[in-house]
């Protein structure tokens, strides 16, 4: 059984296909080069996906075991102080998330991102390299007027990403219940 987290990212994630689908079905080649941002707004909106999904899945989890209490103060004053850390969230890098996972609920979900052929080591320094290329693709566009800069995500690079952060958020929601 998936969370309501994991069913909120992949409704982002159908959003991802559409662009991904737009920028495919340009008929020429110029047009692709013209259309580039099709696929830096896809990459933007996995790990937009990602963050949303994450501020998601831990409410979830913090509700459920707040659920069990009775101490409505301490209930009130958890749910205060995760809604100013997920306020703060913004860009989930591995070390985001190690700390607020551990903050709220005292567990590292970050040594469970095992899939494939990824260690825990792995998915979280991929995890921070693709938000970094995402950060790239968002501001050395626009801070550069670069043309060049406007090619930094590669149609494979894409679909690596997509695969990524479907594997990750799948590994993730399966970590607390």
């Amino acid at each position: 059984m998936t969370s309501r987290a994991y069913a909120i990212f992949e409704t982002g994630m159908q959003d991802v296909a559409k662009l991904i689908q737009l920028f495919d079905n340009l008929e020429s080649q110029e047009q692709r080069q013209q259309y580039e941002v099709l696929k830096r707004a896809a990459l933007v909106m996995t790990a937009a996906a990602w963050e949303t999904y994450i501020e998601a899945f831990a409410i979830e989890q913090v509700e459920a075991k707040l659920a069990l209490s009775e101490d409505e103060f301490t209930a009130a004053y958890i749910r205060r102080r995760l809604d100013h850390e997920i306020n703060r969230l913004h860009n989930p890098t591995s070390d985001k998330v190690k700390k607020l996972f551990i903050e709220f609920l005292g567990v590292d979900i970050t040594e469970s991102w095992r899939w494939n052929n990824y260690t825990p080591k792995e998915a979280r320094e991929r995890l921070d390299k693709w938000l970094k290329m995402r950060g790239d693709a968002v501001h050395q566009i626009c801070q550069s007027g670069d043309p060049k800069n406007a090619h930094l995500v590669k149609r494979e690079d894409l679909d690596k990403a997509v695969r990524f952060f479907r594997e990750l958020a799948n590994s993730t929601d399966g970590i607390i219940k």
